[in-house]
Parts: C-alpha cells; structure tokens; sequence
C-alpha cells in the first residue's frame, strides 16, 4: 500500500483546526484506500473510533505474533526480516513516540460520548 499524505499533520483533515486545539492532543489516523487522514477524535464518528481501535489491536497482535516467530526460528535472516518490518534499535529510538495508551485512553473516551 502507498500512503499518501493529503495535508499536513498538524491540522485535522475534517474541521481544518490544529490539532493542538483538541482535548487530547493526539490525532487520530483515519485509514482510506491510499491516504491517512490526520483528524481531531473529536472529529470522529463513532465507527470511525471502532475501526481504528480495531486496527491498532490487530497490529499489536501481527507485532507480537511476529516477535513469537522470531523467538521460535532465531536466525539472522529472521532477525533481519523482523528489523526490515519494525525497524532496527537506532531507527526505532530516534523516532517520534506516541504513548500508545494514552493514544487507546482517548479513543475510548471519545467513544464513550457516543
């Protein structure tokens, strides 16, 4: 998939506002054919909420399950392929980090005024 970026980050791609005007200061990605709009959780319906939910758990889950791969075939060409997919230690910690239960917190309670 390529993943076209329409407008900038740091505006919600539904209302047009910065980002940094929502309560939770973290955008939601909304994933379309091939484009990731950046919008307000405030800005989504509730299945919108729900289908991202949805997404982060099963890309938690393909995460893990590949790491249990990795354990059971240690080998370098399986290390590789894991560091090709997720990334190596230095790409990893110099990259932007999202507290990613703060990101599910707000989701759900966003949802939760639905």
């Amino acid at each position: 998939m390529i993943v076209i970026m329409t407008q900038n980050m740091f505006v919600c791609d539904t209302c047009g506002n910065e980002m940094s005007s929502s309560h939770y200061h973290l955008p939601a990605e909304m994933k379309e054919a091939n484009e990731i709009k950046f919008v307000h959780m405030e800005c989504c319906s509730a299945e919108e909420i729900k289908k991202n939910l949805l997404s982060y758990a099963q890309n938690q889950i393909r995460f893990y399950h590949d790491i249990i791969d990795l354990v059971n075939d240690t080998n370098i060409k399986n290390i590789k392929d894991f560091e090709m997919k997720y990334g190596n230690y230095e790409e990893v910690s110099q990259g932007i980090r999202i507290d990613r239960d703060a990101y599910i917190a707000s989701l759900i309670s966003e949802l939760k005024k639905r």
